[in-house]
């Protein structure tokens, strides 16, 4: 449904913002798991003052949150609307001056293991862009983040609904002005950038990649991982021997000038000395034989 152009009093709107400050300096690490990729959903806008016609934009819609929460745990969504990829895009329907905010107020349809199984959430932002002139494209738009706490395990569905974009001038309480009202002209578009959050059991996997499985054996000790050897082949190394002939009595070695003669020329001072004592009797014996020859004949 169209929002009403009457907002509630600027006090409470800066006291839900600061609200929503504290949930995402608290809740940063919760909504850092999951990332989604911004899809397409059409809007059609109006301006809140008499300045221009309603007009339908394709915003950008990025919702993520964490992966997998458990129940009774604090979940976070961040809700974000961006300028469309192609004109026409949101513009200023007024100037807005140094020190000004934008607040944008959004609503988040729910579905799933809630206290409420289905239901519409709504949501503050704020943001000082600057200086924007009258028809210039307005900056990026604060993001906003949904909370919510499931109750059991299942599917949390988390869908962009309606916006409002205001405009607060001045310090304390100020004034705002709504510059835009917002709502979904495509529900198809919208239900395929619903963000899924599945709820899964305490202690159950939450999506961090798990450690490398290890060997069954004894911790601390390392299995040594068997390898293929290949047998060394046996070097058999054979020396061939030739046998030195056996010395035998005849001459090794041939006296330079002449054939071998025997072995008297090598035979050594031993074989010397029985030559010659051989020699000497011989000698002896044929003069012996001499001198009893004579000696008879001259008797008779």
């Amino acid at each position: 449904m169209l929002r009403s152009k009457t907002r509630r009093p600027v006090a409470a709107k800066t006291a839900a913002g600061m609200i929503g400050a504290g949930i995402l300096l608290g809740a940063v690490p919760a909504i850092a798991s999951l990332t989604a990729v911004a899809k397409p959903v059409t809007y059609t806008c109006t301006p809140a003052s008499a300045v221009g016609t309603a007009n339908t934009y394709k915003m950008q819609m990025d919702l993520s949150g964490p992966l997998t929460p458990t129940p009774s745990a604090t979940v976070v969504v961040t809700w974000k609307a961006g300028q469309p990829a192609m004109p026409p895009n949101l513009v200023a329907p007024v100037p807005i001056a140094a020190g000004d905010r934008i607040v944008i107020e959004a609503d988040a349809a729910l579905s799933g293991p809630l206290p409420t199984t289905t239901s519409i959430q709504s949501v503050l932002a704020t943001a000082t862009p600057g200086v924007v002139p009258v028809n210039g494209t307005l900056p990026p738009l604060p993001t906003v983040l949904v909370t919510v706490v499931p109750t059991a395990t299942g599917v949390i569905t988390v869908r962009p609904d309606a916006f409002s974009i205001s405009q607060e001038t001045g310090t304390g309480t100020g004034t705002e002005t709504v510059i835009y009202d917002c709502l979904v002209a495509n529900q198809a578009e919208a239900t395929t950038a619903a963000l899924l959050v599945t709820v899964k059991p305490t202690g159950a996997t939450t999506g961090t990649p798990s450690a490398t499985p290890t060997s069954s054996t004894t911790t601390g000790t390392p299995t040594p991982t068997p390898t293929e050897t290949t047998p060394e082949p046996t070097v058999t190394i054979t020396q061939t021997k030739t046998a030195s002939p056996r010395k035998s009595g005849h001459v090794a070695e041939t006296p330079g000038g002449g054939a071998s003669t025997g072995g008297g020329g090598d035979a050594g001072p031993d074989a010397r000395m029985f030559v010659l004592g051989g020699t000497a009797m011989i000698v002896a014996a044929g003069i012996g034989g001499l001198m009893l020859r004579r000696r008879t004949a001259t008797r008779g």
